[in-house]
């Protein structure tokens, strides 16, 4: 996730004290207690004996990469707060499942997609377009919050990083060694190489930055100044690169490959076998966790338009199901309305307030399938966007008319002289906030009704 390293926590810290013209914050307000605010939350699902619950986690920009779980800290957070899981985080629950079809067949050749005028997917030595293809394919792992007296909490990793190596440690990380400096830690991941023995012609690792290039990059004398050049690597190299080629021709990848390992996650009996061929259980419930960029792309995803076509259709009618289940989505921190800058109402009509407002018909239409009557607030999905106001990568969600959005602030780090609050602990704090974690597991006291 972005900005977890620790010299990035120094660098921002010694240029926010230098700023002169930083906004003070004083005296804060972290808002009412949210479990007195009448939201809907994870506990509304919990209470029912008979769901099986899934939670899809998104990540959001700056991912880790290889070897890391976005999802641990909001699994370790949960079972730390309801007490009854059988382990602190869970358990993997069956192997992780690749986007596999359409654009993301084994052998399929990889999109002609270029960075002034170069290949994004160009052979490695010893390697073929194709496998580096293969390697860029999203994925999804699969965890199992067993507990003792109650069901187990499903929790769905959607991993689509992997689409953006290529493009990003090539193009970016890379160059930019040469300028600025080498960022040994982003150059390491961008090189390892393993494959999944779990997943013949799939990797875990994939070297866009081949080896021997690799040690000539970190074998460079940095140019640029210790602040500057940990700004640049840590927060714009390596992060908001994703969120340009999230808004840009890798888009559709990005969104086919979410929608393919949502389909996936839901394949799940009422016994708990998984697999394509078995009969799902009935009593699905679904609660969206997404960090970030996470927030803007899942929904994209979710929401399939007429302009969409081929294999994609072919997914509309489960993934209205899924939208028909979800009664809620915790935004940990967002970008929506930033990002929402690229697509000014196009001709396709497919802005994120049209996505979200599907999102409310479809859950309506079910709920009054059941009979529940949906002009009651609480009958209506709802989006819970936490914001920490020191966080410079959050912004509120516009209100909605199907949708109940309800933004809360929270403080996720210390106050430094009651002037910075660390940035990196602003953006990164949410999954392990107790305040946020209790309102998404905890019944709302004095519930709303209007």
């Amino acid at each position: 996730m972005l900005l977890k390293d620790p010299r990035l926590h120094a660098a921002l810290l010694l240029t926010a004290v230098l700023a002169c013209s930083l906004p003070l914050a004083w005296g804060q307000d972290e808002s009412a207690r949210p479990e007195e605010q009448g939201v809907a939350s994870l506990a509304e699902s919990l209470k029912r004996a008979n769901t099986q619950l899934h939670v899809f986690y998104v990540h959001g920009m700056g991912a880790d990469g290889p070897g890391h779980s976005d999802s641990e800290d909001l699994r370790k957070s949960i079972c730390k707060h309801l007490k009854d899981c059988t382990t602190t985080e869970g358990t993997l629950d069956g192997k992780r499942e690749y986007a596999d079809k359409g654009s993301f067949v084994s052998d399929a050749q990889p999109p002609p997609l270029s960075y002034l005028g170069e290949q994004i997917w160009k052979s490695r030595q010893g390697g073929t377009p194709t496998e580096g293809w293969n390697a860029s394919a999203p994925f999804v792992d699969h965890w199992k919050l067993s507990r003792i007296h109650a069901p187990a909490i499903y929790v769905d990793e959607i991993n689509w990083w992997p689409l953006v190596f290529a493009a990003k440690c090539r193009q970016i990380v890379a160059d930019d060694a040469t300028l600025a400096g080498p960022s040994k830690t982003y150059i390491s991941e961008c090189a390892s190489f393993k494959p999944d023995p779990a997943n013949p012609g799939r990797f875990l690792s994939y070297p866009w930055i081949e080896a021997p290039d690799a040690e000539k990059l970190e074998a460079l004398q940095p140019r640029g100044a210790l602040i500057n050049r940990s700004l640049k690597s840590y927060v714009f190299d390596w992060g908001f690169s994703d969120a340009v080629l999230a808004i840009g021709q890798l888009r559709p990848y990005l969104l086919e490959g979410i929608r393919q390992l949502v389909v996936k996650s839901v394949n799940v009996a009422a016994d708990g076998s998984r697999g394509e061929t078995v009969e799902r259980d009935p009593n699905q419930e679904f609660v969206i966790v997404s960090h970030s960029l996470g927030s803007y792309l899942i929904f994209s995803a979710l929401d399939i338009t007429e302009s969409d076509t081929g294999s994609t259709q072919a997914l509309k009618p489960g993934l209205e199901r899924i939208l028909s289940r979800t009664s809620t989505a915790y935004f940990l921190a967002n970008q929506l309305r930033l990002l929402e800058l690229a697509n000014l109402d196009n001709e396709t009509g497919t802005n994120m307030v049209k996505h979200l407002e599907a999102w409310g018909r479809l859950r309506g239409e079910y709920l009054a399938s059941l009979g529940v009557s949906t002009p009651n607030r609480l009958a209506r999905p709802h989006i819970v966007a936490w914001s920490d106001p020191s966080d410079l990568l959050s912004w509120n969600v516009p209100e909605l008319e199907t949708v109940v959005v309800e933004n809360r602030m929270v403080k996720n780090s210390p106050h430094w002289l009651w002037i910075l609050e660390s940035p990196a602990g602003a953006h990164t704090n949410y999954a392990v906030n107790k305040s946020v974690i209790r309102a998404m597991l905890t019944l709302p006291k004095h519930p709303q009704t209007q």
